[in-house]
């Protein structure tokens, strides 16, 4: 039996599924539907990618996030 958070695997967890962060995920998934959260995710994160991208001079956050 793994006591890891088996979405993250990253957080240990003994009395529920998931932990909270992974939780809330799972929360908005059943509100706004798995589809439309991959969708808003996908979108996000080329943005994201894109501006990190675009800019000019040292970023070291979208250095992180690559």
């Amino acid at each position: 039996m793994s006591f890891t958070c088996p979405l993250c695997r990253k957080k240990w967890i003994i009395t529920s599924k998931l932990c909270d962060d992974c939780d809330k995920i799972r929360h908005y998934m059943e509100i706004y539907s798995r589809d439309k959260i991959l969708t808003i995710l996908e979108k996000l994160l080329v943005v994201e990618q894109f501006k990190c991208d675009n800019e000019s001079g040292d970023d070291t956050e979208c250095e992180d996030s690559k």
